[in-house]
């Protein structure tokens, strides 16, 4: 044989031994994937991904055509599958006006009680400049109260709560802005509690779904936002408040989880969803911004989804 021939042979043989080895006697490491080992005759391993189920649910109709949204910003979330099903500009930082009080509630669910009676001092009196929703030195139980800031989406209300935290030395704003830290809301920043400064108050679409998503998960917020209306009084019972909910969908959308409105004359109408579909199985989220129909367009949004996607 010749003597090239003969170095080919041992050349390739060599390439391909080397290949087995590298395959088998090594693990590959496959970013973001939890590998699991089989041990092989000869005390070699391979190493085999997990079998992963490709959730196809919902699935679309294309001959069903987008809606037309002429809000500045709109989403509309699947929420197990954790798609986008509709999106504009959902990146945008953008005024939120009242949709501020959902964090609002949060902090106060986690920092101060429900329990406990609070006081209306005159600085929390109609601070929009719209109408006093509460008198001075009215004591509310903080339930109560609650209530008046959620279902009514009382300015004075969230600021009561603001007060009275920081009398206990909690900065409610502060907690707020930490909380969307932890909820990896990174392009949201709260100035105040109620959503009045819409030039330092600001969020996204994109964010609005992660907020949305952890407040569903608390049944006391959850439940008092599907309330279309209570009476409350206020803690020695002479002055009572009739209250109604700003979402005008309860009642014309069925199996809301939660929605809540907002809106300034900078932020325009603002609004975030959340309904239960296919039997309460999967969730949809919407959020519209800057909307001048913000009932309309979270409707068409809604509507469109339950037609143009199919759950089962």
């Amino acid at each position: 044989m010749r003597p090239s021939i003969i170095l080919f042979t041992i050349v390739l043989g060599g390439i391909v031994c080397g290949g087995v080895f590298f395959i088998f006697g090594y693990p590959v490491e496959v970013p973001g994937a939890n590998l699991a080992a089989e041990p092989l005759s000869g005390g070699a391993q391979a190493f085999l991904l997990p079998v992963t189920e490709t959730n196809y649910r919902p699935v679309r109709d294309f001959n069903i055509t987008e809606p037309i949204i002429e809000a500045e910003a709109a989403v509309l979330f699947d929420v197990q599958s954790g798609r986008l099903l509709f999106s504009k500009n959902i990146n945008k930082r953008l005024p939120i006006a009242s949709i501020t009080k959902l964090m609002t509630a949060i902090i106060v669910l986690d920092r101060l009680s429900l329990d406990d009676i609070y006081v209306v001092s005159a600085e929390n009196v109609n601070v929009d400049g719209l109408g006093a929703d509460l008198y001075k030195d009215e004591r509310f139980l903080g339930l109560d109260l609650f209530k008046i800031m959620l279902i009514k989406s009382s300015n004075d209300a969230a600021l009561t709560f603001a007060t009275e935290a920081e009398r206990r030395g909690i900065n409610l704003v502060q907690e707020m802005n930490l909380k969307a830290q932890e909820l990896g809301m990174a392009d949201t920043r709260f100035s105040d509690p109620a959503g009045l400064s819409d030039a330092d108050t600001f969020s996204t679409a994109a964010d609005l779904i992660k907020l949305v998503r952890h407040t569903a998960g608390r049944k006391q917020i959850s439940e008092v936002l599907t309330t279309v209306a209570e009476e409350v009084s206020s803690a020695d019972g002479k002055i009572k408040h009739g209250i109604i909910n700003t979402n005008n969908l309860l009642g014309k959308i069925t199996d809301i989880v939660l929605g809540k409105t907002g809106y300034t004359d900078i932020a325009l109408g603002t609004m975030v969803l959340e309904v239960n579909l296919d039997n309460g199985i999967d969730q949809v989220i919407s959020v519209v911004l800057g909307s001048n129909d913000r009932f309309g367009e979270t409707t068409k949004l809604i509507v469109w989804a339950k037609k143009a996607y199919s759950w089962q």
